[in-house]
């Protein structure tokens, strides 16, 4: 019998997964993120990120945590493209960052901020990378870098595209779970008891896990995502087949103009043949 697992890129299913389960999230943290302490343990943090002063904007991210070590972490996931998504982003990492700086704490004193984001489509399609690290460094020596923030980018539906998706590799199995989970469980010769935690996400998938309630969210938030597809899809093509005929109009003038300079051309050119005929007999 065909499971009915839920897309676990959808939002209500990734915080129901990242945001409450810590073994989970723990080991995709160290997976992806590769944190220079490796992550133990983590107390989950509100979502919002309350602004500085009264005109500043509520920022809402989909999980932070904190580990033992004071190490921060922001997870994203993100499936509809936004204008400036980069600077926004950035806008997060720097909020939780200068966010530890009470009265009086030294600067040298702050904790790291990590920020990793899964994006469900493709945004920098003029490299081939999937996976993207962005930190300060100096333009001129690599090797001096400003520590503090960190992001990471994994470009999942540049992944997907690639396919060749290999079981051994722990990366692979959790980009595989996030892509197309039902490989997971109807793969031949892989057993998923050999990794407790990704047995237990593909599990959480089911959709007899969520009340009634949340897989109406969940459907919504479906119909939602395609009917914005959608729209950005119309809107292209509109704008294609409109840009095709002022193309077309262009080219139309082009040619009545050069045929109409070829007729200039033609006509000025049969006159100074007469004219030099002329100039040449009177010689």
């Amino acid at each position: 019998m065909k499971r009915d697992l839920l897309k676990p890129t959808a939002d209500i299913v990734f915080k129901r997964i990242f945001g409450q389960e810590k073994e989970i999230t723990i080991e995709f943290i160290n997976l992806f993120v590769s944190p220079p302490q490796p992550v133990v343990d983590i107390i989950y943090l509100k979502q919002e990120m309350l602004p500085d002063n009264r005109d500043g904007k509520v920022s809402v991210v989909d999980i932070r945590c904190t580990d033992t070590n004071n190490q921060h972490f922001i997870l994203e996931m993100q499936v509809i493209h936004h204008d400036g998504f980069l600077n926004r982003q950035l806008l997060y990492a720097c909020k939780a960052y200068a966010q530890q700086f009470n009265a009086g704490r030294n600067y040298a004193s702050s904790n790291p901020v990590f920020l990793l984001t899964i994006l469900d489509y493709e945004i920098l399609s003029k490299v081939p990378d999937w996976l993207h690290s962005f930190s300060f460094r100096h333009e001129g020596y690599a090797d001096i870098k400003i520590e503090g923030l960190s992001m990471r980018l994994i470009e999942l539906g540049k992944r997907r595209k690639m396919d060749n998706f290999n079981m051994d590799n722990p990366v692979d199995r959790w980009l595989t779970f996030l892509a197309e989970p039902e490989k997971l469980i109807t793969m031949q010769k892989f057993d998923l008891s050999v990794y407790p935690n990704l047995m237990k996400a593909v599990e959480i998938l089911d959709r007899s896990n969520f009340s009634i309630e949340q897989q109406i969210a969940y459907d919504n938030h479906l119909f939602a995502v395609a009917d914005i597809n959608q729209t950005r899809i119309e809107s292209f093509d509109k704008g294609f087949e409109e840009g095709k005929n002022q193309t077309l109009s262009i080219l139309k003038d082009l040619q009545e103009g050069a045929l109409l300079h070829h007729e200039i051309a033609t006509k000025h050119g049969v006159e100074l043949q007469v004219v030099v005929q002329i100039a040449d007999s009177l010689r």
